[in-house]
């Protein structure tokens, strides 16, 4: 990293339309090392297209964003580097082993076979007793499972996930919720979306929230009545703006 200030994530004036409709409009967002960023919003608020912009997977209208003091528009390929991404797909493939999946993507960032990362983080995650098992015979909360080693393994700093809690039962969110916070603990910074309030309150320092293209939220989630938020958040936000 070479950051010219605390901020990990920088994000100044980004703004976003497709074809004739906005969906973001002038959004200024940072955070610094172990900050972990709660967005949420009703559906299509723009969460999962500022995510995607973020990672590079979407170019703004304007606006100019940096990871780890990396232009994503002047340094693409350095600031992408820094970052691991959880979307909707799990980004594995079907047909190779959970740990040849990994294995792949070590070779992929240039980590060799990488075997001690792969052992460390099939453990991390709870996989190690499918270690052989074909990707595409897990159920839905081993694959997010995998989908989470595959975003760590080359050790990011900013780690982008997109509705990571999406199909998964109690026990299986409450796992990924500590790999999660144990991830900014360990420095990482996080912007996470979900629409389980109570999980985005849990796993991360702050929130904010978009409402009609813009940012209308922004506060510490230890400053906040979880309960209140939960129910109702936009109407939580709104009360004490």
């Amino acid at each position: 990293m070479h950051l010219m200030n605390n901020n990990v994530i920088e994000i100044k004036s980004v703004s976003k339309a497709f074809d004739a409709r906005r969906v973001l409009s002038e959004i200024d967002l940072c955070a610094g090392q172990g900050i972990s960023l709660f967005v949420c919003g009703v559906n299509g608020a723009g969460k999962s297209t500022l995510l995607r912009i973020i990672a590079g997977l979407l170019q703004p209208d304007s606006g100019s964003m940096s990871i780890c003091g990396y232009d994503l528009n002047r340094d693409p390929e350095k600031a992408k580097a820094q970052l691991g991404v959880i979307l909707h797909g799990s980004m594995v493939y079907a047909d190779l082993t959970v740990s040849e999946n990994l294995s792949f993507f070590a070779r992929l960032y240039g980590l060799g076979k990488s075997c001690a990362r792969v052992r460390r983080l099939l453990d991390d995650v709870g996989l190690s007793s499918y270690t052989h098992d074909k990707a595409g015979v897990l159920s839905r909360g081993l694959l997010q499972r995998l989908a989470i080693a595959r975003a760590l393994l080359h050790k990011p700093s900013v780690l982008l996930a997109d509705e990571p809690f999406t199909g998964l039962d109690c026990e299986a969110s409450e796992h990924l919720a500590d790999i999660l916070r144990d991830f900014a603990d360990r420095g990482g910074a996080m912007v996470m979306t979900t629409h389980d309030a109570r999980m985005g309150l849990r796993c991360c320092d702050r929130v904010v929230i978009l409402d009609n293209r813009r940012l209308i939220f922004d506060a510490e989630t230890g400053s906040i009545d979880a309960e209140k938020f939960a129910n109702d958040y936009l109407g939580y936000a709104r009360s004490v703006k």
